[in-house]
């Protein structure tokens, strides 16, 4: 019965660990993660190809939901995953401040960076960006 009860907490703890581990540290440190594979990018180069300053501070695209063409709203190489929600905070609080990377995940052919968005109220939000380090389709 010891032994049924160790086998069963020892697949409890193996079964719960996540498949990718979130990397966390400072944003200079986190910025400077690269990709594996033949193309090598930076957790940095993530945030820079997404122009979040020109999307989200309406600097020179207007964000709306369903408008991403992989150039004009969130530049050439990068994926927003959570657009829907992003314009939705937008347009309950405004932004004031963007900060990161806050967190990496290093997948097999790609970078998952999280950025956070902070609303003129002190509301905040979590961005994923993922970037394969490749040009995104023209549409």
């Amino acid at each position: 019965m010891r032994t049924f009860c160790a086998l069963l907490g020892l697949l409890a703890l193996v079964g719960c660990k996540p498949a990718v581990e979130t990397l966390r540290g400072t944003t200079a440190e986190l910025s400077a993660l690269r990709s594996s594979g033949e193309r090598p990018f930076s957790a940095g180069d993530v945030v820079t190809w997404a122009q979040l300053d020109d999307t989200f501070r309406d600097r020179t695209a207007p964000l709306e939901v369903g408008a991403a063409d992989g150039k004009a709203l969130l530049g050439r190489l990068v994926l927003l995953e959570n657009g829907a929600e992003a314009a939705a905070f937008l347009k309950a609080h405004g932004c004031a401040q963007l900060s990161g990377p806050i967190g990496v995940r290093k997948l097999p052919t790609a970078l998952e960076v999280d950025v956070e968005l902070t609303g003129k109220d002190g509301q905040k939000l979590i961005l994923k960006l993922k970037s394969d380090g490749t040009p995104a389709g023209e549409g």
